[in-house]
């Protein structure tokens, strides 16, 4: 079981476009994967902000502990639960990325495409970017 958590301001994305660096991440994934999980997020840099990391890594376990012990295609509710805490607050915008089968990903956006000034500084004012 393996739950990434990257972001859109980080510095390992290089030069790359956002479809571009999710799309490597996605290629890296042996292809008979099962129980992968991508989490995007746009407005996180290289660490991720305490309001973020504490809002996402509750679930985000509970989704691991859920997949390791039932194995793949039965965390649905955990993942539910992850996208409903992405949407409190309405600061966080992005994709959660899940594999539904060998080769397959299931692509679930959540927040809007891109958060205004007056949401970037609440981000900010919670040590983001």
């Amino acid at each position: 079981v393996t739950f990434l958590l990257i972001g859109g301001q980080d510095n390992f994305r290089g030069k790359l476009t956002i479809e571009q660096y999710i799309a490597d991440v996605k290629r890296r994934v042996p292809k008979g994967n099962c129980t992968t999980a991508v989490l995007f997020v746009n407005e996180m840099p290289h660490m991720p902000q305490a309001a973020l990391l504490g809002a996402v890594l509750p679930p985000m376990l509970r989704t691991v502990a859920s997949w390791k012990k039932k194995g793949a295609g039965h965390a649905q509710a955990e993942v539910q639960g992850l996208l409903a805490a992405l949407q409190q607050g309405k600061l966080w915008s992005g994709r959660l990325m899940v594999t539904s089968g060998p080769g397959k990903w299931e692509d679930m956006p959540f927040g809007q495409c891109g958060v205004d000034a007056s949401k970037r500084a609440s981000i900010a004012a919670l040590g983001g970017a």
